[in-house]
């Protein structure tokens, strides 16, 4: 898991849209920690990050990344 945690050269980061704090392929700020209660991330701007299970599914952002890596016509 520890691959999951490293950073992306630039050539290799296709964010696609801007960086979506809502996204359902981010981690919450809890996941991985070895101690309950201990933050394995902290966003830049101060947000909670709420683990996966507490998100009601792909967010825009995420439909929108898929449709355009997928050539798919938006909707």
């Amino acid at each position: 898991w520890y691959y999951a945690f490293e950073k992306l050269r630039p050539e290799e980061n296709r964010m696609l849209t801007a960086f979506d704090y809502n996204s359902i392929m981010l981690y919450g700020e809890e996941a991985f920690t070895k101690q309950w209660g201990l933050k394995t991330m902290i966003p830049n701007n101060g947000q909670y990050l709420p683990g996966n299970y507490a998100k009601p599914g792909m967010s825009e952002n995420d439909i929108k990344r898929l449709n355009m890596l997928y050539n798919c016509p938006s909707k």
